[in-house]
């Protein structure tokens, strides 16, 4: 529970019928949704987060968006209103795929416009998770290269790195090292 607030009975119960009794509260709130009041109803079961929706007097949860729905949110996000040009459920990532890291499931809604852009969207609420355009994506590519991890693309403490950290610094120290010994001042110091 959420400190010593306890949320109310009708929605306690609409979550544990869920759920199960076995759920921790991490926040809820009534906000406004598609022009109506729910409950959004944030917590964990065991290690897993999930965020819901519930109707206005806490008895039903909403039902996942439907593709039509994603797609409707996602085209009023834009600023430029554009039709997608696919709306796909993803359910599991390959490794270094552009959406990663996250819960799933998700809705990936897709725009033909200059940047490819991709809005993923929580199935559940609708909001937006992340955003992902062609310029992401190169940058995504420089830092796969610049960390050295060309399969998840996340992961910054590998052998990989670790050797060529290693290498880097020895020739920074040889440098320092060879510079040392052909300074005049310190070859003067020597001579003495």
């Amino acid at each position: 529970m959420l400190g010593q607030i306890a949320p109310p009975a009708r929605v306690r119960q609409t979550i544990e019928a869920q759920f199960g009794t076995d759920w921790e509260l991490s926040s809820l709130e009534l906000i406004n949704w598609e022009e109506s009041a729910v409950w959004r109803v944030e917590g964990q079961v065991g290690t897993k987060a999930f965020t819901r929706l519930l109707n206005e007097s806490g008895t039903g949860l909403l039902p996942e968006l439907t593709a039509e729905q994603a797609g409707r949110l996602a085209r009023n996000m834009l600023i430029v209103k554009r039709e997608p040009v696919s709306i796909d459920r993803i359910e599991s990532i390959k490794p270094g795929g552009e959406y990663r890291g996250r819960v799933l499931p998700v809705w990936k809604v897709s725009f033909d416009d200059s940047e490819s852009l991709s809005l993923y969207l929580n199935p559940w609420t609708g909001e937006l998770l992340s955003r992902r355009t062609d310029r992401w994506r190169i940058f995504d590519f420089l830092w796969m290269l610049h960390i050295m991890d060309f399969d998840e693309r996340d992961d910054f403490n590998h052998p990989l790195l670790q050797v060529a950290a290693f290498l880097g610094l020895i020739i920074a120290l040889s440098g320092v090292l060879f510079w040392a010994m052909t300074t005049a001042v310190l070859r003067k110091r020597r001579n003495l």
